[in-house]
């Protein structure tokens, strides 16, 4: 875990590395898989267990292992580092993806691009 910016939530969040991120992922995948089990039959036990509710399990792996509370399970999926590039030379905040040709943060061209690559 490596605490990073993330441009979606605008903040400093914990980053999950591929270890940790199978753990949430997995869990995640649970959570989906019951809303579809529970949308799918209308007399399900849980229909009215909140959304929140059916990712618990996910969401608190996601605290276990960064020590953060997090309440959008959604939120915890981008929450990975592999997903990030490397820091800005300029501002260094992380490009959006490995692959960024400028930062959207400030603009400025990313290392392959200063690179001419």
């Amino acid at each position: 875990m490596q605490w990073l910016f993330c441009w979606r939530c605008g903040c400093e969040m914990p980053m999950l590395d591929e270890c940790e991120f199978a753990v949430v992922a997995r869990l995640y995948g649970d959570g989906i898989r019951l809303i579809k089990e529970v949308e799918n039959q209308p007399a399900h036990p849980l229909q009215a267990t909140p959304r929140e509710e059916r990712f618990k399990a996910c969401l608190d792996a996601y605290e276990r292992l960064t020590g953060f509370r997090e309440s959008n399970p959604n939120a915890v999926m981008h929450h990975r580092l592999v997903l990030y590039g490397p820091p800005c030379l300029a501002c260094g905040k992380p490009l959006r993806t490995p692959r960024a040709s400028r930062c959207m943060a400030c603009g400025a061209p990313s290392h392959a691009e200063r690179r001419g690559i």
